[in-house]
C-alpha cells in the first residue's frame, strides 16, 4: 500500500482496493488510520491516484520473537490496541509497504 501510494501507482479507489484484495470500505478505515499517524493521504482524480500530499511517508517496522508455550497462551489473541495493526492480522491483507 505504502509503494503504491508513493509511486502514485494506486489507480481509482476501487482499482487500489481490488489490488490490495480488501473492500473499498476497509480501504478508506486504512487511509483514515494513516492520517490519524500524521500522513496526509490525497487523492488526485485528474491522476488517477492517491498520493502523498504533505511529503511524509509512512515507514512500519517489525520483529518476530520465539516465545515459550506457557508465554503464548497469556496474550491476548494477537490484539493491538492499535486498530490498523490489528486489521492486517484479522483480515489476512496482502500489503506492500
Amino acid at each position: 500500500m505504502n509503494q503504491l501510494i508513493k509511486a502514485e501507482r494506486t489507480g481509482s479507489p476501487d482499482e487500489f482496493s481490488q489490488r490490495l484484495g480488501i473492500s473499498r470500505r476497509q480501504l478508506y478505515t486504512y487511509i483514515e488510520n494513516i492520517r490519524d499517524m500524521g500522513a496526509d493521504i490525497c487523492y488526485s482524480k485528474n491522476r488517477r491516484t492517491f498520493y502523498f500530499c504533505n511529503g511524509h511517508e509512512v515507514e512500519i517496522s517489525y520483529s518476530f520473537k520465539i516465545i515459550s508455550k506457557e508465554l503464548s497462551k497469556t496474550i491476548n489473541g494477537g490484539f493491538f490496541q492499535n486498530f490498523l495493526q490489528c486489521a492486517f492480522f484479522l483480515h489476512r491483507t496482502k500489503l506492500i509497504w
